[in-house]
């Protein structure tokens, strides 16, 4: 035997040393009910396997398909019933952040232009003092003798890409309907201005008003607004 082949042995004989089994300890006994599952198991394990296995995911398959029927079912129920709900869905959506909400509208208009619209309501004393006309949207502030009081009326269309903002941090948010249109009231919790959103599918138009003014006023204004002959 040569020199690699003695090594080698020696090696062998070392590592079978280091784990011989006969020091170690019997291994511990199996409980009584492991020892008839083990049984049951043995005489068939695929009928075993089609009882106890096939159940768990088929029971989480039937869980989840149930669960999107009823989520299928409330969504088209809420389509087929209300006009606004479909509006909603197809031209704009509504994302709250901590600070602010953000408004994304996702109407296809290619060719229709922002039309010019007024409330026919305001209370006592306001004017237009201020028109601006910034091509994709128009602001109009009507003031009174109050400087703190003064009315913001914001309106563009809901085409894909264009939107809204507004500051939530200090505001209580609640649906509304303006009309049969769908909006959102801001109602300030401080001395921030109350805000008003609404949106009008059939125009493809979004409003926003924002002022000091109750809630209710606003939403007499909001009410009001029609397109300038």
């Amino acid at each position: 035997m040569n020199d690699d082949l003695l090594i080698r042995q020696a090696l062998l004989d070392a590592a079978l040393a280091d784990y011989n089994t006969a020091d170690l300890p019997e291994a511990p006994s199996f409980s009584t009910k492991y020892l008839a599952w083990e049984r049951k198991f043995l005489r068939n394990p695929q009928a075993f396997a089609q009882r106890v296995l096939r159940p768990l995911w088929q029971t989480a398959l039937r869980s989840a398909a149930c669960f999107l029927l009823v989520v299928s079912l409330s969504f088209g129920s809420l389509m087929a019933f209300s006009p606004q709900a479909r509006a909603w869905v197809s031209e704009w959506f509504a994302q709250h952040f901590p600070t602010y909400t953000s408004y994304g509208f996702t109407a296809q208009i290619p060719t229709e232009k922002l039309q010019h619209w007024e409330p026919t309501y305001l209370p006592e004393e306001y004017t237009d003092t201020e028109f601006i006309d910034l091509d994709n949207q128009i602001v109009v502030y009507y003031h009174s003798d109050n400087p703190s009081m003064k009315i913001k009326f914001n309106y563009k269309l809901t085409s894909e890409g264009s939107g809204f903002s507004l500051d939530n941090e200090h505001h209580t948010i609640s649906d509304i309907t303006v009309g049969n249109m769908p909006g959102q009231l801001f109602q300030a919790e401080n001395d921030s201005p109350n805000m008003l959103v609404w949106f009008d599918s059939s125009s493809h138009h979004a409003f926003m008003l924002a002022s000091r003014l109750p809630c209710d006023t606003l939403v007499q204004i909001a009410e009001s607004v029609e397109m300038k002959k």
